[in-house]
């Protein structure tokens, strides 16, 4: 018989069934021999306490030959259903007298051809003592006793009765035949009772139980089929974090590379703003030298008024004519020496001066003519003076104008050279942010792929959790199986 395909209930039953059918046999088998025991002892008990109280009136009825009153004494012993026979054997061991029951109850003497030998193996018969009990091949009950005077202790003779057990058989076979159909009810009633308490106390708990925890696996499944694929979602994500982390981190790098150049060309600029600043300072003191030799034009151009004086004195001064002469080709020479520093805007002044010092070579050549060209001579000395002092003032208004803007450009060159200081402190202050952004990408991208590689990790768990709840429902199957039972093989 296969038990696989049996419910947990049956299981249980075929193994509690044997054992309480043994236990309850075993009981019952004690419990008949012992009363089988009892009842043969109170059987025995019967008959030897008839046979105890008969043997003192046997022995003086013996001892003084008197059969009729012996056989009316052992007809007494007839009073139990149970006995049979009965023999008196004398001291000779000859039979003396003897009763048997015959099937229509009636009692009859028995032949005197009878053997004590065939109910004893006892030689010196005396030392018989109480009653001897023992069973013959015709499976009757035998009680030998001696029979013994009490006071004299004189021997008188043996005293044998017989038994048929089957009335105390027959009792025994129906206090059997009750006791098992006692044990076969006890045995239905403990198997119907265990069944019950069975299904109510281990099989119906185990049922919910099962149930239970099939119903919390797939719970359990479910969930963490829903971890599972918040795991992955995580992890993908957590690379896609990476990734970015990566690329910003890249992007920072060259962020750094870029205000590193960018810091290189600002202290770059702020040594080309301080260069040009002091070329500002130089051209601020050119424009002070130029004015200066303004000024001193200006006071030259008071000399030409005095010229111009001198010419009109000139036919009256004609001894000093060598004197203005020298005079005026060294005031010619100064002035193409400060047209020359003023640069392109003492370019007309040079040409009056170089003009200066020709007249000038020109008077000393030609000191006989100057009587006929002092008339010519006033006037150009007259419009020299007018054009040196328009070119004065000229020159003038533009070193105050290159003045101002020289003073505008030093002014702006030292703002350049402040916003490029700030530029390069920014700079520098940028680059120690971006490093420290940097540090903290770097930090982060480190975090970031700890939890990528713990996602992974966590989805690996996740695959077993799978795997130990598909097993777990395996095993709910089989719980299941084994306690309501399979519908069909298991192959």
């Amino acid at each position: 018989m296969d038990l696989k395909n049996k419910s947990l209930n049956i299981k249980i039953l075929y193994v509690i069934i044997p054992i309480t059918i043994v236990t309850i046999g075993l009981y019952f088998v004690y419990q008949i021999l012992d009363t089988k025991k009892q009842l043969q002892n109170e059987f025995d008990k019967t008959i030897i306490n008839s046979v105890l109280i008969l043997k003192p009136s046997l022995s003086a009825n013996i001892y003084n030959l008197e059969k009729q009153n012996v056989l009316n004494s052992i007809k007494g012993l007839f009073i139990n259903e149970n006995i049979i026979k009965s023999v008196i054997f004398s001291d000779k061991k000859s039979p003396f007298i003897g009763l048997s029951l015959k099937e229509d109850k009636t009692l009859v003497e028995m032949p005197l051809d009878l053997n004590i030998a065939d109910y004893t193996t006892e030689n010196d018969l005396k030392n018989i003592q109480g009653v001897v009990i023992s069973t013959n091949k015709q499976n009757k009950r035998v009680y030998l006793s001696s029979i013994i005077d009490v006071e004299s202790k004189r021997f008188d003779g043996v005293i044998v009765v017989e038994a048929d057990i089957n009335q105390l058989n027959k009792q025994i076979l129906k206090m059997i035949f009750s006791a098992i159909i006692g044990t076969l009810i006890c045995i239905l009633s403990i198997i119907i009772l265990s069944y019950y308490i069975i299904d109510k106390i281990i099989t119906r708990p185990l049922n919910s139980l099962t149930f239970e925890v099939g119903h919390q696996s797939d719970d359990i499944y479910d969930t963490n089929k829903k971890l599972n694929s918040s795991f992955i979602k995580v992890s993908n994500l957590s690379k896609q974090q990476s990734d970015g982390m990566n690329q910003i981190q890249s992007q920072m790098e060259q962020m750094v590379h870029a205000v590193d150049s960018t810091k290189k060309n600002a202290e770059d600029c702020n040594r080309i703003v301080d260069h040009l600043n002091t070329k500002t300072k130089e051209g601020n003191n050119i424009v002070h030298s130029m004015t200066s030799a303004v000024e001193k034009i200006d006071k030259s151009s008071e000399n030409l008024h005095d010229i111009s004086k001198i010419i009109k004195d000139i036919s009256t001064k004609a001894a000093v004519i060598n004197n203005i002469v020298s005079k005026t080709e060294l005031l010619s020479l100064n002035a193409s020496i400060e047209s020359a520093r003023a640069g392109a805007l003492g370019k007309g002044f040079s040409v009056v001066a170089e003009e200066v010092g020709n007249l000038a070579k020109m008077s000393g050549k030609a000191a006989k003519e100057i009587q006929t060209l002092i008339f010519e001579s006033q006037k150009v000395a007259e419009s020299v003076i007018l054009q040196m002092n328009n070119s004065v003032i000229d020159i003038k208004n533009s070193s105050v104008n290159v003045s101002h803007s020289f003073k505008e450009i030093s002014d702006e060159v030292i703002n350049i050279f402040n916003n490029t200081k700030d530029i390069q402190n920014s700079t520098s202050m940028q680059t120690t942010s971006i490093n420290e952004v940097l540090s903290s990408v770097n930090n982060a991208t480190s975090l970031n792929s700890e939890t990528f590689n713990e996602m992974n990790g966590l989805v690996v768990y996740a695959k077993e959790i799978d795997t130990q709840c598909n097993k777990l429902t395996n095993i709910t199957v089989s719980m299941n199986d084994i306690i309501s039972g399979s519908k069909k093989a298991k192959s």
